[in-house]
């Protein structure tokens, strides 16, 4: 759960999102909604959700109703929303070429010259670690998803509580932009 906390902490670059539909599913008809709860009753042995957990759920909360859909119990719904959050450490590993090399110079004091040619390359790695987003719409009729989106993000190291809001308004910005007919 700790890794879970510091998915959305913020980050460094854009989210990238993607998205799934079912075909055919029409969502320009949803008016209501309903949050599903997280599976788990504790958080680090605590009970309650986590403050990213809190602020997912309100960031989800204030995009939809921003869209005209309105929060009802789940017997109600047009459709539930469940969402999930994974982080992942990274390794990136880039070569660049350094160019054709051309070298001409003085030898242990002799006045031979030598030339020589030659190929050159430079090695970086990164480390960092991966936030993701998952996002469900499940049809409360046949409990069958019938969109996800997933959102993707470099994970900056010390965000402040700012930047984890606003991360987490980018993704579900981005994300729920990806939704078909709204």
């Amino acid at each position: 759960m700790a890794a879970a906390a510091l998915v959305l902490s913020g980050c460094a670059s854009s989210p990238k999102v993607e998205a799934d539909y079912a075909n055919g599913y029409n969502f320009a008809h949803l008016s209501t909604f309903s949050m599903v709860p997280i599976n788990n009753d504790t958080y680090a042995g605590q009970p309650g959700e986590s403050l990213t957990e809190q602020r997912i759920n309100e960031s989800l909360r204030t995009h939809l109703s921003n869209r005209g859909m309105t929060e009802v119990p789940a017997d109600q719904a047009d459709i539930l929303v469940s969402y999930y959050v994974t982080s992942e450490d990274k390794t990136r590993v880039t070569s660049y070429n350094t160019g054709f090399n051309h070298h001409r110079g003085l030898y242990r004091g002799h006045h031979r010259h030598a030339w020589g040619y030659g190929v050159g390359s430079d090695i970086q790695v990164r480390q960092f670690t991966e936030g993701q987003l998952l996002i469900d719409f499940v049809s409360p009729e046949n409990n069958m998803v019938v969109w996800r989106g997933i959102g993707a993000k470099k994970l900056k190291s010390s965000p402040t509580q700012q930047e984890r809001m606003d991360t987490i308004d980018q993704y579900v910005d981005a994300m729920l932009a990806e939704v078909p007919g709204w």
